[in-house]
């Protein structure tokens, strides 16, 4: 009976979850708990040896402790200084993947029926019927282009449990970074359940600029003033702290989803400050001149989007320079599906 169990946890692991990470976690736990296999019963020493490999295989690789690659995710401290991220955050990134918890998360929604009423009704039934429709293929090829960081929402939810204090922000350097350039720099703004590793994976895309992702202090994606205000007092000095040349009289921000508080708050108090801001698939809730040029990116499907175009006209009557990328087929997911 064990090692069918085995058997079957391990086809589990190769047939259902995306990163080999996961199927890696599998096989410790198959080993852990068969132990009535022949090289247990052969040689405990081997057996030892190979399970605490296996520990260390994985306590290394998932995520970078050491962040190395194009880009990384960063936890600062109240002093403005790198920290090593709290252990309690790495075991949870280690044990649980974002692109497992994705991978099923989209799953279980295309597998359950309706009866959520609202915003986050709509968003679940947007969900469902890209499932369904075979439109998130090439998803999860967004995780690939990353050299694993980990997921910067399990210290966000570590930081509204225990309100440690600490910041954390995603930082992707140019692809063909040179020392001596500055350089644009790009702050992203994720929605509701926080800094997700995936837009990482597609803003990855972004070239020739610096793209820094950052997050509220809880899982809610609704940023205050203190949120940008960070960006100016905090974020950009520790750039520079890093080594980062930039380029001050271009700096853009995207609020995407809940993140569209972010371009809220930047376009009501931070006039001139960026140099475009835009909001992606949610409303622009303030209407006055700003120096700021802003992008609305929305799909015709997306119930967050609508009224933009009555939004643009009142914005250019306030002297605000105003754009929309529109499209009529897309919904809540446009960025997703149209990197």
């Amino acid at each position: 009976m064990k090692k069918i169990v085995s058997s079957l946890v391990v086809g589990c692991a190769i047939m259902v979850f995306a990163s080999w990470q996961y199927r890696l976690l599998c096989v410790l736990l198959c080993i852990l708990i068969n132990k009535s296999w022949m090289l247990h019963r052969t040689s405990k020493a081997v057996y030892r040896i190979l399970c605490w490999s296996l520990v260390v295989g994985i306590f290394c690789a998932i995520p970078n402790y050491f962040q190395r690659g194009r880009t990384q995710l960063h936890y600062i401290s109240k002093s403005g200084d790198y920290r090593h991220a709290p252990v309690p955050v790495y075991l949870a990134n280690a044990l649980l993947p974002e692109k497992e918890v994705c991978n099923l998360g989209i799953k279980a929604v295309a597998l359950l029926g309706g009866g959520v009423h609202g915003v986050g009704g709509s968003l679940l039934d947007d969900a469902r019927e890209d499932f369904w429709k075979g439109k998130l293929i090439g998803l999860y090829s967004s995780y690939n282009n990353l050299s694993h960081p980990g997921s910067f929402a399990f210290g966000q939810l570590w930081n509204e449990l225990k309100h440690s204090g600490y910041d954390a922000i995603y930082i992707t350097r140019p692809r063909h970074y040179d020392e001596g350039r500055e350089y644009p720099v790009v702050f992203f703004c994720h929605g509701y359940l926080g800094s997700w590793e995936l837009y990482q994976g597609i803003l990855d895309e972004l070239d020739g600029c610096y793209v820094v992702s950052i997050g509220t202090k809880d899982l809610s994606g609704i940023f205050s003033y203190q949120d940008i205000n960070r960006i100016f007092s905090k974020y950009m000095p520790y750039l520079e702290k890093q080594g980062c040349g930039i380029d001050k009289s271009h700096i853009h921000l995207i609020g995407l989803s809940n993140g569209g508080s972010a371009a809220d708050v930047a376009l009501s108090s931070f006039s001139g400050k960026f140099k475009t801001i835009t909001y992606m698939s949610t409303p622009c809730n303030v209407v006055k001149y700003s120096k700021s040029k802003v992008l609305m990116v929305c799909g015709g499907k997306d119930r967050e989007g609508f009224g933009i175009r009555n939004t643009k006209k009142k914005l250019e009557r306030c002297g605000t320079h105003c754009s929309i990328l529109y499209d009529e087929g897309e919904n809540h997911y446009m960025l997703v599906r149209k990197k």
